[in-house]
């Protein structure tokens, strides 16, 4: 199973935000990333059988694959929160010859002083692997920690269909996404990818372009829920008078539910393979683009003050990177 690549065998296992993955990503694989389709796609093709049936379908057998990895910052769709959330994840999944599979992962935030398992994922799907056609539908369910920052945090769960088709000299993709929590959002991004390869294989360079576009009901309840909240790192004087009752914070998005491109991304997954083992490295490059009208209230109890302030979100762009391995029995 783990001989001499032929040609129909060039993907190997990609980690990267995401994801979603990662994740995802990353998984994000990056598993808050949107490599995270990218990602369980991959890990299935890579243990295709390279022998073909009549029809030119793989013939696939059925295993497990264990994954770690660390993300440095979890950013989605261009945004991130203003305190750093850098994750070691680890998941294990089983991917049956039938194409159905199921996949478990949890993520320590290691931020200091933040410490905890901040997100569960469960997975489960279905993949259709063709010589040129790739597919993916995935269902995933998020268990958030109550004090997480993760801009995500609202999603309780989410539907993806992944699909790709390979021209040779470019592979088009793909990607659709209902995000499930108060208010479903719809999310879409349409990408570009070209693989190159050395070491007989073992070694892939994929550099990636993505544009994503999405609505954001998710980053609404983020603002009104996990942004002012007084369980997330703040300055200790702050979070003294919110304690106390004297100053309470509150924001939202204007217009959550407009579908708007939100960020274009760059990234360069790199992987190489030793018998089971699959090492990863994935640096990615975010711009976010449309920043969110934010309407923030601030009320003194103190001083029986009331202010309101609208503005633009500040939006920066990113880098961020994750690193892995993973190991197939």
């Amino acid at each position: 199973m783990h001989e001499k690549l032929t040609p129909m065998r060039k993907h190997t296992i990609l980690i990267g935000l995401c994801m979603s993955f990662t994740l995802f990503q990353f998984s994000l694989s990056a598993q808050d990333s949107l490599a995270r389709q990218k990602f369980l796609k991959d890990s299935i093709e890579k243990e295709m059988d390279s022998v073909f049936n009549d029809a030119g379908f793989f013939k696939p057998k059925s295993f497990w694959l264990a994954n770690i990895n660390y993300l440095s910052n979890n950013v989605y769709l261009g945004r991130k929160d203003s305190v750093p959330s850098p994750y070691f994840t680890a998941s294990v999944g089983y991917y049956d010859k039938s194409g159905f599979f199921v996949n478990a992962s949890a993520s320590y935030l290691t931020k200091p002083g933040q410490e905890r398992i901040d997100l569960a994922t469960i997975d489960g799907g279905y993949s259709l692997i063709k010589t040129k056609f790739e597919g993916l539908i995935t269902i995933s369910k998020y268990i958030f920690s109550s004090e997480s920052y993760n801009v995500r945090s609202e999603i309780e769960g989410s539907a993806n269909i992944f699909v790709a088709y390979d021209f040779g000299f470019i592979k088009p993709t793909l990607q659709g996404t209902l995000n499930f929590g108060d208010n479903t959002d719809f999310a879409a991004g349409l990408g570009l990818e070209h693989t190159f390869y050395a070491a007989q294989k073992n070694l892939t360079i994929t550099p990636t372009f993505d544009a994503n576009a999405s609505t954001q009901n998710y980053y609404n309840n983020y603002y009104k829920i996990r942004r002012y909240s007084v369980r997330r790192p703040i300055l200790k004087a702050v979070r003294l008078q919110r304690l106390l009752n004297e100053i309470s914070i509150s924001g939202y998005v204007e217009n959550p539910g407009e579908f708007k491109i939100l960020d274009y991304e760059w990234s360069i997954p790199v992987t190489y393979s030793v018998k089971r083992f699959t090492f990863s490295f994935s640096p990615s490059y975010t711009v976010p683009t449309n920043a969110a009208v934010v309407d923030v209230t601030i009320v003194s109890a103190r001083l029986g003050t009331r202010t309101k302030e609208r503005g633009k979100e500040q939006l920066t762009n990113s880098f961020f990177f994750i690193t892995g391995v993973s190991y197939s029995f």
